[in-house]
């Protein structure tokens, strides 16, 4: 027995997630580079012109950086934001369309599901930031690969799954994902056992498999890939890291329960010993994925919606380490599952007590729109992004330096200010170079503001 086909798409539904998602992101086109933009795209050399792209090619992420090129072609800033914005809005649908496709029985949760995707503040870091895109484009070949898989087209899904590894190497977490899905939709029949189940998922994805060890292989063939493999195994341990991840990874979900408290750059503990913190990180993980892997099998949405979750981070926050612990934009694939599930909850909350549930969702779509809104104008000026930052990590040396580098170079600038702001990052990190490098260029630049009368 096969679950199912959802209903045919009401296009007012459609509409209301895109409308909203436009409105709540129409002040992101006054956003400016930030923080990773200067690295992968303003430094960049080979995303100047599409003639340097294909100069540098082959290289890593290809169509990521010829999205890059093109906008350096034509557009400018403002061609970033709008490819930026088109690209959430294509995601939106498809996650409405795939919730609908994975819970043809409750699409009003679908609807919700979509709309929390659409509207979280979280997404602001792959919509708003122009370097985010490296997370929106490869969701929209990911989620484009999932829904060609659900409707039985092999090549297309294959081809959606090519230009998501393309686009950024941690889709490789596709095929786990399909399997995952797979086994979902298999276990609506009650009478099928978990294991043939399971095989079935697996024989349905070879393919995908296939691609992936292939497509595993073609990354491992870049020198680029082996250097940054290089650096990031020298970062900490295996153990080291998958630990560390497990502290991170709670922390972004409790993002998603703390809209308003969002923070581009926070000081998450690392792992270097064990002590009563990495015990209970060790023991809620074990919990969490126990939990998991029982409820998978009695199908409960919440153990799948878990599952999806850590499939998706596993290649970015599994073994092979990284410089900063999580990222913000991480969330936007990985938490959809988890938006649905918010979404079923609203729904029995609505059986119960229409009203009731009407005004909650009004009042948490408002709330969620008008946090995005907030959340963008973070990103009109280095000075407003690294002030935020350190509202909220008042002890990170590294934002202090950056918000004296703004404040130096911002407009008219304020050196005062700047150099308090050096000096400030020299004092909680005394080992780093950089603050300590840009405060003598300062004092030489404009002396007066470094003569202390002394």
């Amino acid at each position: 027995m096969t679950p199912r086909a959802p209903e045919a798409l009401p296009w007012r539904a459609l509409f209301a997630v895109l409308a909203l998602a436009a409105l709540a992101y129409a002040n992101s086109f006054a956003g400016v580079p930030q923080y990773d933009d200067y690295n992968v795209i303003i430094d960049d050399p080979a995303v100047r012109s599409l003639a340097a792209w294909r100069a540098a090619m082959p290289g890593i992420r290809p169509l990521l950086k010829l999205s890059y090129a093109f906008n350096n072609s034509w557009g400018g800033l403002a061609g970033f934001h709008s490819l930026n914005l088109l690209l959430h809005l294509f995601n939106a649908a498809l996650v409405l369309l795939l919730l609908r496709r994975l819970l043809p029985d409750v699409p009003a949760a679908a609807l919700a599901g979509a709309l929390l995707f659409a509207l979280h503040p979280v997404n602001t870091e792959a919509v708003t930031m122009l370097s985010g895109r490296s997370v929106s484009l490869m969701s929209l070949f990911f989620l484009a690969g999932v829904l060609a898989h659900l409707g039985g087209r092999t090549l297309p899904s294959l081809v959606g799954f090519a230009a998501a590894v393309a686009t950024r190497e941690t889709a490789l977490a596709l095929p786990a994902v399909l399997t995952l899905v797979g086994f979902w939709q298999l276990r609506a029949t009650p009478a099928l056992p978990a294991g043939q189940a399971l095989g079935s998922a697996l024989r349905a994805t070879r393919w995908h498999w296939l691609l992936a060890l292939l497509a595993l292989g073609s990354v491992l063939a870049l020198p680029r890939y082996r250097e940054l493999l290089a650096f990031s195994f020298a970062i900490r341990t295996p153990l080291e890291n998958l630990l560390s991840q497990g502290g991170g990874v709670l922390y972004l979900l409790g993002q998603l329960l703390r809209p308003w408290a969002l923070n581009a750059d926070p000081v998450l503990p690392v792992f270097a010993g064990w002590s009563p913190r990495w015990v209970l990180v060790a023991l809620a993980w074990a919990l969490l994925l126990g939990a998991a892997l029982a409820g998978l099998r009695q199908r409960r949405w919440s153990a799948f919606a878990l599952c999806w979750f850590l499939m998706v981070l596993a290649p970015g926050h599994s073994i092979v380490p990284r410089l900063d612990v999580v990222n913000e934009r991480q969330l936007y694939l990985a938490a959809v599952p988890l938006y649905a599930l918010a979404g079923i909850g609203w729904c029995r909350l609505n059986a119960r007590a229409p009203r009731a549930a009407l005004l909650l969702g009004c009042v948490v779509l408002a709330a969620l729109g008008g946090l995005t809104w907030q959340r963008n104008t973070v990103y009109h000026s280095e000075t407003a992004f690294w002030s935020d930052v350190l509202a909220k990590s008042p002890v990170r040396a590294r934002a202090w330096n950056n918000l004296g580098y703004a404040l130096e170079h911002e407009g008219e600038g304020d050196p005062r200010a700047a150099r308090l702001a050096y000096e400030r990052a020299i004092t909680l990190d005394p080992a780093d170079y950089t603050p300590r490098f840009n405060r003598l260029a300062l004092c030489r630049r404009v002396p007066e503001v470094c003569d202390t009368g002394r």
